[in-house]
């Protein structure tokens, strides 16, 4: 089963993650493109990537999951800013919770397989002959990281059996996952404004409760539902330096 999957994931590439795929765009040190992938019929998941302009050696990779009604454009600041200190940066857009369409929460706990499929196409581009990242990223030093249902979407991909190539994770404002925790022990990091009216604080806290694996909880003080990770916000540059400090301990660039 596991032969026929890989062999259905390297077709789903061959006739949608890379034809026709968005031009490249550069902005300084840092580019980005949009990879067209899908997961069967009806979960289209348009991926976009921010990696490094300049690529040497090899580059580990982030999988970064948007909240609902959420886009992974919203972010650029944030995910640029990895890919500036060395990463390569895989963000979909979720089929029923982006901003794009009619939000259905019930498709939450599909996301999990979602992020799964996506991190595997992104890891298959480093033996694709031709793509520029080919032969530089670290497929072996995966993170994922999320805010809000992206969160929760995160702390999913860490159930019993997760690959050992997913090294750490991330989740910003979320909630508990939708299956329970298992598998190899990864860091955790949650971070949650102590006034967030979205998601209480009280909903993370229990989400880290339930975490087996080392795992460490950053209350922000203060903080709604994550505007602490918009650049204009006074508690982003604290937001941003924990989460890449997290990273770059936890899933380091070569």
């Amino acid at each position: 089963m596991r032969r026929i999957g890989a062999v259905l994931l390297v077709v789903a590439l061959l006739l949608d993650g890379f034809g026709p795929a968005r031009p490249a765009s550069a902005q300084g040190s840092v580019v980005s493109r949009v990879l067209q992938l899908t997961r069967g019929a009806g979960r289209p998941l348009p991926t976009t990537l921010w990696y490094p302009s300049a690529l040497t050696g090899r580059h580990p990779i982030i999988l970064f999951s948007h909240g609902l009604g959420g886009l992974p454009q919203q972010f650029a600041p944030l995910v640029a800013g990895w890919a500036e200190a060395g990463y390569v940066v895989a963000a979909p857009a979720y089929p029923h919770t982006n901003a794009r369409v009619r939000v259905d929460r019930r498709d939450i706990p599909r996301q999990p397989a979602d992020a799964a499929f996506v991190i595997e196409a992104v890891r298959a581009l480093d033996g694709m002959p031709g793509d520029v990242l080919a032969g530089h990223l670290d497929i072996g030093r995966v993170a994922a990281v999320g805010f809000s249902a992206g969160g929760t979407t995160t702390l999913g991909l860490f159930g019993p059996g997760h690959p050992s190539y997913l090294r750490a994770g991330v989740s910003i404002s979320g909630r508990r996952p939708p299956a329970e925790f298992g598998g190899s022990a990864a860091p955790l990091l949650f971070l949650h404004g102590d006034r967030d009216r979205v998601v209480p604080i009280r909903a993370g806290r229990q989400a880290y409760a339930l975490a087996p694996f080392p795992k460490q909880f950053v209350t922000i003080p203060g903080a709604r539902h994550g505007e602490f990770l918009r650049p204009g916000d006074g508690k982003y540059p604290r937001a941003a330096g924990l989460i890449l400090a997290f990273l770059a301990t936890n899933v380091p660039v070569a």
